[in-house]
């Protein structure tokens, strides 16, 4: 069967490895794995024993609002979707109970909120442990200096406020011009009158 995984089990008496066929469960939780990874433009790794529910019900409603969704996947099943999608890297992601973190709009928003929610939660159930950011893997300090930039929307709101400044200084230096050079025509044409 083509696209079908198998998982590695034990050796028997004979020597012979014995390969387990997945579930259609777990088939279909590799898919959708492979689409999650596909669409990422970050996946952050953490781990996440001994959160309670309420504080995990927490966590996944502050990175939603960020663009993100955590994902608790098997190392495995993680690792299959990674090749599959295209993405080996994200295999590194693989260690431990993982929960994966994953943002699609833009890296910064998912990276603060996480940061935020380890900064205010400092029971240290939940740590960082490496991220994908385009196709590199990088470490926790890159993710908590990432999270200290500004947003993608807070970088065009800076912007489009200097270029409307910008416009305004602008309109009013061609506003003063005019004036000078009415000033000037009249003070000519008083002239001229005066001369005649």
């Amino acid at each position: 069967m083509q696209g079908a995984f198998c998982f590695q089990g034990e050796t028997d008496a004979a020597g012979i490895k014995e390969e387990r066929v997945p579930t259609p469960r777990k088939e279909a939780l590799v898919a959708e794995l492979v689409e999650v990874l596909g669409r990422a433009e970050i996946a952050i790794s953490a781990s996440y024993q001994g959160i309670t529910m309420a504080k995990q019900s927490e966590l996944r409603r502050r990175l939603s609002v960020a663009g993100a969704e955590m994902h608790v996947v098997k190392n495995t099943l993680l690792k299959i979707a990674a090749e599959r999608s295209g993405r080996p890297e994200f295999a590194e992601l693989a260690d431990g109970p993982t929960a994966i973190i994953v943002g699609f709009d833009e890296p910064v928003a998912p990276s603060k909120a996480l940061v935020t929610y380890i900064r205010e939660n400092t029971d240290g159930k939940v740590a960082i442990r490496r991220a994908w950011i385009s196709g590199e893997v990088v470490d926790e300090a890159y993710v908590r200096d990432l999270a200290t930039l500004p947003s993608r929307d807070e970088l065009v709101a800076k912007l489009a406020g200097n270029l409307v400044g910008k416009v305004a200084e602008f309109s009013g230096l061609l506003v003063a011009t005019q004036r000078k050079f009415v000033g000037l025509v009249e003070a000519r044409a008083k002239q001229l009158e005066d001369a005649a």
